[in-house]
């Protein structure tokens, strides 16, 4: 097991782009860890809500590599409707 000392050493010297990734997964990482586990299974909202939805998009985001801008969506969007005609 890597011990925090090593990843400590690692971090040092990463480039600052990687720090900033390193820093948004630590982010990510305390805020699935911030709600209790208990807690969650009694708060459910019904199944296929939007407050299901919204509830799952909020414990579980994305990750850097998966977010894309909304440009790029609407582009994509707009392709796949193209494609149809």
């Amino acid at each position: 097991m890597t011990s925090l000392e090593q990843i400590q050493q690692e971090i040092q010297t990463l480039p600052q782009d990687a720090l900033d990734l390193v820093a948004q997964f630590v982010q990510l990482l305390k805020k699935s860890r911030s709600t209790d586990p208990e807690q969650r299974l009694v708060e459910q909202p019904e199944s296929g809500s939007s407050a299901a939805i919204l509830n799952f998009i909020d414990t579980h985001p994305l990750t850097p590599e998966q977010q894309r801008p909304a440009a790029e969506i609407d582009q994509q969007i707009r392709d796949e409707r193209a494609a149809w005609d």
